[in-house]
């Protein structure tokens, strides 16, 4: 199995003499998430050589469609009309033909199955498929979609060695053309002093979904309350459940020491009011929350699950903790808040990491090492 490690550009493709390429970024909608976040990421960067446009499944682009455009980048939308629309693959298709894409990245699963659709007979598009949680999709005919769209993809991408495994194992990903690359962060955002305040602040930032499993948060919120009456917990996000998530805080006797704070636009702020971070979710593949919060150079206390420990060394740069398990992490955060030197060396480590190890720079050059490889020579 290969890596960004073995996909390195050293130089840019003006200096190596190569063509420009035409890129399609497809990505189901562009608003606050990790997935969303890189493909900003990836578009801005890739931008200074290449001609990029973005596919949006849906008409859900704030606030990344916007910013897109912004920065000259063209952003195309194809609202869903139903669960598989196969008339929205074949609008894709049209749009990719028309743009002269030579390059058609997706991003997530039902992405990746709509561009498999949309360029299921166009041989001149080379189309990439991607990786990037660990969670099987439910629905039987939608599976077998992906399954094909992997077996059939130029090439693979998964943001951990653990998605790469997923793929593979559940959707028969080719391993000979499966690529590990890592997200990218911008370190230098949220580089930013702590601000001052009284207690023990807690946080984390994510959707409002099963997925996160905020329960087991609220829980642990509850144990390490009970021990540091100081202690205060804000959860920055959106989502379906935050009703019945704010009825448990009431239920636990939280709810004046826990804060729903909605959508966050200003993320490195809101993480520079926090002690800790913590994410309990029950699957991931790279969480980009995690590598962000290491990088403003918070103590992280994370499940460990999907790639998660590959961005955290235990007890190095930041500490994990089995899936769901609320005593491990309310422990864990005790500990942390009992030794603030060893919390700050912590985070002052997982900060070094995140700087040595993810940067943006790093994640736009490997994916255009993926491009180069899959690309006919004449490209």
């Amino acid at each position: 199995m290969r890596s960004r490690a073995s996909c390195r550009i050293e130089s840019s493709a003006s200096e190596m003499g190569e063509e420009p390429i035409q890129v399609g970024l497809v990505i189901g909608q562009l608003t606050y998430g990790g997935a969303e976040s890189q493909v900003y990421e990836l578009a801005i960067g890739l931008a200074c050589r290449h001609a990029v446009t973005v596919y949006c499944l849906s008409d859900k682009t704030d606030p990344y469609g916007d910013r897109l455009e912004s920065a000259g980048i063209k952003v195309r939308r194809f609202p869903s009309r139903g669960s598989l629309d196969v008339r929205r693959a074949a609008s894709l298709g049209r749009a990719l033909r028309e743009d002269k894409i030579d390059i058609a990245h997706a991003f997530l699963f039902i992405a990746s199955a709509y561009t498999y659709l949309a360029t299921r007979w166009h041989s001149r598009i080379r189309w990439i498929a991607s990786a990037r949680n660990c969670k099987l999709e439910p629905d039987f005919l939608r599976r077998q979609i992906i399954r094909r769209a992997f077996r059939r993809a130029d090439a693979v991408i998964c943001n951990s060695a653990e998605m790469q495994r997923f793929a593979a194992t559940q959707y028969g990903a080719p391993v000979e053309r499966s690529y590990v690359v890592y997200n990218g962060v911008a370190a230098e955002r949220f580089a930013r002093a702590r601000k001052r305040h009284d207690g023990l602040r807690i946080g984390t930032i994510g959707r409002i979904e099963s997925q996160k499993n905020l329960d087991a948060f609220l829980r642990a919120a509850a144990a390490v309350a009970a021990k540091r009456p100081d202690a205060r917990f804000e959860i920055a996000g959106v989502g379906t459940l935050r009703h019945p998530l704010e009825e448990l805080a009431r239920t636990l006797g939280l709810e004046r020491k826990v804060r729903f704070v909605g959508a966050v636009a200003d993320v490195p702020d809101f993480l520079a009011g926090l002690d800790q971070f913590w994410l309990t979710s029950d699957w991931e593949g790279t969480p980009n929350v995690v590598l962000e919060a290491m990088a403003a150079g918070l103590p992280v206390v994370a499940t460990a699950v999907g790639g998660t420990p590959e961005i955290v060394e235990d007890r190095v740069t930041g500490r994990l903790v089995p899936r769901g398990g609320v005593e491990a992490i309310a422990e864990a955060a005790e500990g942390l808040a009992a030794d603030p030197a060893a919390a700050c060396a912590l985070g002052v480590r997982a900060q070094a990491a995140v700087r040595a190890r993810f940067s943006i720079a790093a994640m736009v050059a490997a994916t255009e090492c993926v491009y180069r490889a899959i690309l006919p020579t004449d490209v």
